[in-house]
């Protein structure tokens, strides 16, 4: 029987289709998907559709427990991978997991490598499978590339948006060897505007006014790699 979520954004989510994720879903959910670190501005564990999914995290800038997001954009990035499923409210995430927070990033959405670096630690010390990082950097980091080496050497697969910049510019954590880079694609399947590409792109995936969970429970379309690499995040979390 083919059935699609009773989510009601659905309609305006066009890339859950364009991916084949609603193939995927009429076979059924798992009843159970690995836990997926989300490295960013915090999240919004409040969020009525974000209800049950968010454990307890990191904030790597004050070094205690809050990672509350005051910023969006990590609320929005986790929507993308983990949202819940047919609960008539929403969006539609791509998983079941469960999202870890480690925030990294404070209300502007600016932050250091070395907080970045520390966050990725703490996430593959408590049990992330998966870390998305929806963020970087021009300048390459010895700080940096050793957190993301510690993680892959644990088994830990690391998704990174490779940049909004428009060229072939690498950025870090998305240019360091074994990071899956992602680059955006719109709804015609053609690479965005703004989106970076090169030889070390691992993939493409929606990126372009991609409607997600916001801050004040509320939702925002929103356009860029941040948003496409949550895609392939929560793909790995389906795979695993």
């Amino acid at each position: 029987a083919f059935n699609i979520p009773n989510d009601t954004l659905w309609p305006s989510l066009w890339n859950m289709p364009k991916i084949g994720w609603d193939n995927y879903y009429g076979l059924g959910t798992p009843v159970s998907t690995p836990i997926v670190s989300i490295i960013d501005t915090g999240v919004l564990s409040t969020h009525s559709d974000l209800s049950g999914i968010v454990t307890n995290g990191y904030n790597a800038i004050t070094g205690t427990t809050n990672a509350t997001d005051d910023n969006g954009h990590g609320t929005h990035v986790s929507g993308i991978v983990s949202a819940v499923i047919n609960n008539n409210t929403g969006i539609t995430g791509l998983s079941r997991s469960t999202i870890l927070p480690i925030k990294v990033l404070d209300s502007a959405g600016s932050g250091t490598y070395g907080d970045i670096a520390s966050g990725i630690v703490w996430a593959t010390d408590h049990g992330a499978r998966i870390i998305n990082m929806s963020l970087g950097g021009s300048s390459n980091s010895i700080t940096l590339q050793n957190a993301v080496n510690y993680a892959l050497n644990k088994g830990v697969s690391v998704v990174a948006a490779a940049g909004n910049s428009g060229t072939n510019q690498i950025f870090y954590p998305a240019g360091y060897a074994g990071v899956l880079a992602i680059s955006a694609s719109d709804s015609n399947d053609q690479l965005a505007s703004f989106s970076n590409f090169g030889s070390n792109i691992f993939v493409a995936a929606p990126g372009v006014g991609i409607a997600s969970t916001y801050l004040n429970n509320g939702y925002a379309n929103m356009s860029g790699t941040s948003m496409a690499a949550p895609h392939v995040a929560g793909l790995l979390a389906i795979a695993l």
